[in-house]
């Protein structure tokens, strides 16, 4: 078997950082014949290599060793031994390729609140890991005053829900951010994304949901809702901080286009992990 690895020497942190010479030697120690690369890039070393493998039909697998590792815990690769399992396991899946105005997402991408945080949580000390974001949603909700958002469905002039936000989670799958589940039933081959939307509240309130947003629990309260949909469009007046999978920027003000790709990634998942793509 050919193996490419794409080892980012800055990933994850200090102490669950899987160094692409390790990786190699390990892939090497059970039959693949492995070509290294290394990258530097500022994208995330996931989203960066997905992007250039949706279509080709080269299956991607994941050894974990970045901060979160959401995508990669939800798809069953829960550490360094199960990822290496899952190279060799022969369970190729589909997995659907989320698009953010032309540009892709395998996992989330937050707007508003969601995006600070993965900016502040980009400039904590990395030996927190996915603590950095626990820290930095509280940092983000005692400031964040909320945003409208106006939601409309493809081709629809009239807001399907227009409303003052603290934040938003468009979730391909159910984790995001180092463990939160704003969005439990979210699933990678449905064709769907799960738009979890959570409007104003006080501070306090906001901090109460964090360890129910990390229990999955945070859909149960009132200023939650949940839309599930392949394609939305959403608008605001105001530049719109968000993340890709992680990676903050700013959106312009105006409108924004979110669905779901025909394109499919192919994934190598763990041999317990459902069944194989014919």
């Amino acid at each position: 078997m050919q193996v490419v690895v794409i080892a980012n020497p800055v990933a994850g942190t200090s102490h669950g950082r899987i160094g692409g010479e390790t990786a190699r030697e390990l892939l090497t120690g059970r039959g693949a014949e492995v070509v290294l690369h290394t990258t530097d890039h500022p994208d995330g070393t996931l989203m960066e290599t997905a992007t250039g493998m949706v279509g080709t039909g080269c299956p991607l697998a994941v050894l974990p060793s970045g901060s979160g590792n959401d995508f990669a815990t939800a798809n069953g690769i829960t550490n360094l031994e199960v990822g290496l399992e899952s190279v060799f396991a022969g369970n190729i899946r589909e997995l659907d390729v989320g698009d953010l105005d032309g540009d892709l997402f395998f996992n989330s991408v937050g707007l508003l609140g969601s995006g600070m945080v993965s900016a502040a949580a980009a400039r904590l000390w990395r030996w927190l890991g996915r603590y950095r974001y626990v820290v930095a949603g509280g940092w983000v909700i005692l400031r964040m005053s909320g945003q409208r958002v106006r939601w409309l469905a493809p081709g629809c002039e009239e807001a399907v829900i227009d409303d003052r936000f603290m934040l938003v989670e468009i979730c391909n799958g159910p984790l995001t951010g180092g463990g939160f589940r704003f969005a439990p039933d979210a699933a990678f081959d449905d064709g769907l994304l799960d738009i979890c939307l959570v409007r104003t509240m006080s501070a306090w309130t906001g901090l109460g949901l964090l360890p129910k947003a990390s229990r999955g629990r945070i859909i149960d309260h009132g200023a939650v809702s949940v839309i599930r949909s392949p394609d939305m469009q959403f608008e605001s007046d105001e530049p719109v901080g968000y993340h890709r999978d992680g990676e903050a920027g700013v959106l312009s003000p105006g409108r924004h286009r979110i669905r779901v790709r025909e394109e499919k990634l192919l994934f190598c998942r763990p041999a317990n992990q459902g069944t194989e793509v014919a």
